[in-house]
């Protein structure tokens, strides 16, 4: 570990978001190492149920293209090391291939600590599995399991929530964050795409139809997620309760990335691009885990969209702290009074000098922003400063 990796650990910890100084929730680290389940993992019954979870998504994406047939050359990528970010897997993958060599590799990873939610997380968003909207991009589905660090077994009835930017780099559902849009415009907080909460299965597994996020200013590109426990569905389709036993981000294959950015629309955007291994919050994520999705190409083409997996592993004591920017309402979202991002407007901290984006406020539209996807109102439970503390 060279000698400037050491001073970025030594030091506070950095902004999540860049341009201005974010509130940080500092825990202890607490390594939740996988490495130890390496044997439960690799039991026949754990990898047949995996495959078999995994396979019905790969072989749904691969209908819905109309590759039933033949036995197009896929080239999965292993997670990439801490120390190889230009890792590429040798092996060659073809429809007649014994899945259990792909999908029962999900890795030992516990994602980051929690150390950041983020200031753009909304509290309140629906249980669904298609979180697209009708943004343009390259198709993603992503499937994460849950599985408890200190005992390797899976963890059924968990409410994975999860955010991110679209493909230009910009995120919908919160007010007034500079360079997400027109800080006067009120349409931006009705904004859902990209965003969604799926119930993990009786083997610990929940995944979403999405889309691979575009990069921004400051950040290596990634998605937020956390893991709820105990929460309750509700009928209008959100969930109340619970606590955050997980809360951490996930990222993906440098090289991976730079053939999505040579693509349209993500070759659209025009803000800076931070490496994997230029992001403080993705050092701590990859200080020893690892914290990258495996991915295969579902097609023949990137364009034809990408199956993407990976473990949490996760302590089902913790209760996390979390402070969303905004709650959906009963006419789509409402600013927290209390979150990250009101504080900001408040003068709590300071914006350090610029959005950090770069892109001044108002061009959302310009870099493909979606602002609709108004739904049934949250109740007011979802939307209690108690029920997220």
């Amino acid at each position: 570990m060279g000698f400037k990796t050491l001073l970025l650990l030594a030091a506070p910890l950095a902004l999540a978001h860049p341009g201005h100084k974010e509130e940080v929730y500092h825990h202890p680290l607490e390594r939740r190492d996988l490495n130890h389940c390496e044997k439960s993992f690799s039991e026949p019954e754990f990898i047949e149920r995996t495959v078999e979870i995994h396979g019905r998504e790969f072989a749904r994406l691969r209908r819905e293209l109309g590759l039933e047939t033949g036995a197009p050359k896929l080239r999965p990528r292993d997670y990439i090391s801490v120390s190889k970010i230009d890792h590429k897997s040798s092996k060659a993958v073809s429809k007649t291939m014994d899945l259990s060599t792909l999908f029962s590799d999900a890795g030992a990873c516990i994602l980051m600590p929690a150390v950041d939610q983020g200031p753009l997380y909304v509290k309140g968003e629906q249980v669904r599995k298609d979180i697209t909207e009708g943004e343009a991009g390259i198709k993603m589905t992503l499937a994460i399991q849950v599985v408890d660090y200190k005992t390797c077994k899976t963890v059924p009835n968990a409410y994975v929530d999860i955010w991110s930017s679209n493909s230009t780099g910009m995120y919908v559902g919160v007010q007034g964050y500079p360079g997400m849009g027109d800080p006067n415009d009120a349409s931006i907080l009705k904004g859902t795409a990209l965003r969604g909460i799926q119930a993990t299965d009786d083997h610990g597994i929940a995944s979403f139809d999405s889309l691979l996020p575009g990069h921004y200013a400051g950040r290596a590109t990634h998605i937020h997620a956390i893991v709820y426990l105990g929460a309750t569905k509700q009928p209008n389709n959100t969930i109340t309760g619970g606590r955050a036993a997980h809360v951490g981000q996930l990222y993906f294959d440098q090289p991976f990335l730079t053939a999505v950015n040579q693509l349209t629309p993500y070759n659209s955007n025009t803000m800076a691009i931070t490496q994997n291994t230029a992001d403080f919050l993705f050092m701590q994520g990859a200080n020893g885990d690892d914290p990258i999705v495996r991915y295969a190409l579902v097609g023949n083409t990137l364009s034809d969209g990408v199956f993407a997996w990976i473990r949490f592993g996760i302590n089902q004591n913790a209760n996390k702290a979390v402070s969303p920017a905004a709650f959906m309402g009963p006419n789509g979202g409402v600013m927290n009074p209390n979150g990250p991002v009101a504080q900001m407007q408040k003068g709590g901290f300071g914006f350090g000098g610029g959005s950090g984006f770069g892109m001044p406020a108002g061009t959302r539209a310009a870099a493909g922003g979606s602002t609709t996807g108004a739904r049934e109102p949250a109740t007011e439970e979802a939307r209690s400063e108690e029920d997220v503390e």
